[in-house]
C-alpha cells in the first residue's frame, strides 16, 4: 500500500495494493483556484470570497489576498492588496479574513481528527519582524499542540474540505474569527505533504496502522 505524500503524478507498475491520497485528488487539492471551485460547489460559507477576474472585486473586499501562485505554499507568490491600487496581476484573489486564530487540522476522509495545531508567536522573532497578516514561520510563527482546543466550527470546516476534495488525508489550514456577527471559520488550503514533527508523527502512525494494517 501506497501512502502517498504530496505526489500529483505515481508510476502504475509501483502500485500493488492501493494508494492512500489518489494522486488526481491531489493535483486538484493543492491547486488554489481549483480547491476553491471545489469548495464553492460543496460548502461555500467555508471560505472567504473569491474572484479570477480583478474587475469583479467589489469595492468593499478590500485587503484582497493576491495569489500569484497556485501550487505554492508557505505564502509563496502571496501579495496582499489594500486597495484596487495595490492590485497585481494573479489567477486568483481572496478576501483576506481577519483572524483571531490560525489553526492546521490533520483530517482523514473518515472525519476522523488525527492531530490539531494552532499558529503561535515565536519569542525568538523580534516584535518589528512579526507578520500577524501572513502566518508561517518566516513571518515569525510556529505550529503548537500543547493546551490546543479547536472550535467546533474550525473542525466541522476542515473536515469539509477533504470531503470535498475526495482525498484520503489532508493538513487543512482553517482561520477562526470573531465579528458582533458572531463567529466563524474560513479555510485557506489543504496540504498534502504537511511537515511533520513530534506527537504529529505518532499519530499519523497511529492511524495508518489502525486503517492499513
Amino acid at each position: 500500500m501506497i501512502i502517498n505524500w504530496g505526489s500529483t503524478a505515481i508510476d502504475p507498475s509501483l502500485i500493488v495494493a492501493g494508494v492512500i491520497n489518489d494522486p488526481t485528488m491531489v493535483k486538484s487539492a493543492t491547486n488554489k483556484l481549483e480547491f476553491f471551485q471545489l469548495m464553492s460547489e460543496a460548502g461555500p460559507e467555508y471560505i472567504p470570497d473569491f474572484w479570477t477576474n480583478a474587475s469583479d472585486i467589489p469595492a468593499d473586499a478590500y485587503p484582497v489576498v493576491c495569489r500569484t501562485i497556485l501550487n505554492g505554499h508557505s505564502g509563496a507568490g502571496i501579495v496582499i492588496a489594500n486597495s484596487q491600487s495595490e492590485l497585481v496581476n494573479a489567477p486568483l484573489y481572496v478576501r483576506y479574513v481577519k483572524k483571531k486564530d490560525e489553526y492546521r487540522v490533520h483530517v482523514a476522509k473518515d472525519e476522523t481528527i488525527i492531530a490539531v495545531q494552532r499558529k503561535g508567536r515565536r519569542h525568538d522573532v523580534p516584535d518589528a519582524d512579526v507578520n500577524w497578516s501572513i502566518r508561517n514561520h518566516a513571518n515569525g510563527f510556529v505550529y503548537v499542540r500543547q493546551n490546543v482546543s479547536a472550535p467546533p466550527c474550525v473542525l466541522e470546516a476542515a473536515t469539509k474540505a477533504i470531503i470535498a476534495t475526495s482525498l484520503d488525508f489532508g493538513a487543512v489550514d482553517v482561520v477562526y474569527y470573531e465579528r458582533r456577527s458572531g463567529t466563524g471559520a474560513k479555510v485557506l488550503e489543504v496540504n498534502t505533504a504537511p511537515g511533520l514533527a513530534g506527537s504529529t508523527v505518532q499519530d499519523y502512525a497511529r492511524y495508518f496502522q489502525r486503517e492499513v494494517v
